[in-house]
């Protein structure tokens, strides 16, 4: 008898052991709640266990009374975009064994429920082609469906930047704003050119990427008033 307690002592330790082995540190975690107010969409990286591993990045959807926990959500495959509607989730897909697509058409559209709206992917071929936007900026607003980004330009000049909702990130602390982050922008066009191996150039060849804007605050912004859904947070 007490040797069967000992062990049922010993595997409750280890069971708490590996519970707490599965608490990760994130470098990034975003939320984001949907249209409805029923669901949170989670964005999140954190570094790969070993030196050189890759790091594990991932996004999913949870009830909103649910408590996140990796891997257990509904998984969103590809890069956020835009909410299309307020059901409607535009998604890009990237994935490919091709280094250079052929033509700027998507490969695959695919439509999936996840929560209550819709995720619509849109896969391409491949992606040769990544550009990033660094700005500062001293005011944002955001209205139902759009954030506007007041930029501070070279020449002293302000230039309003429009966003609709979804790939947005805003990162603050207590009442002010530190960052915003717009990605996957789709940047589709017959203007890519490529080296070859003996030194000339192939002009005319379709690319396909996405542009991040990097935006950062000039002073002082709160975030109050500023719309909670369909918005990553990140605190």
């Amino acid at each position: 008898m007490q040797r069967l307690l000992i062990l049922i002592i010993t595997i409750s330790l280890l069971s708490s052991c590996s519970e707490q082995t599965e608490k990760y540190e994130y470098y990034r975690f975003g939320k984001q709640i949907t249209p409805s107010g029923k669901y949170i969409i989670y964005d999140y990286a954190r570094y790969g266990a070993m030196a050189f591993s890759s790091d594990i990045t991932g996004t999913e959807v949870f009830k909103i009374e649910e408590t996140f926990s990796e891997g257990k959500g509904e998984e969103i495959n590809g890069a956020i975009s835009e909410w299309i509607s307020n059901d409607t989730l535009l998604v890009f897909n990237f994935k490919s064994n091709l280094d250079q697509p052929k033509d700027t058409l998507p490969t695959n559209i695919k439509y999936q429920k996840v929560g209550d709206f819709i995720v619509k992917t849109v896969s391409y071929g491949a992606s040769n082609a990544g550009y990033r936007s660094i700005s500062d900026f001293d005011s944002v607003r955001t209205t139902n469906d759009s954030i506007f980004i007041c930029v501070v330009t070279d020449i002293k000049k302000n230039e309003t930047l429009r966003f609709p909702l979804g790939a947005t990130t805003i990162k603050a602390k207590r009442d002010s704003i530190i960052h915003i982050a717009v990605d996957t922008r789709l940047n589709k066009n017959m203007n890519f050119v490529y080296k070859k191996e003996d030194g000339t150039f192939t002009t005319g060849l379709p690319e396909i990427g996405t542009t991040w804007y990097d935006l950062t605050p000039t002073k002082k912004i709160s975030p109050k008033g500023l719309n909670k859904r369909k918005i990553f947070w990140e605190e």
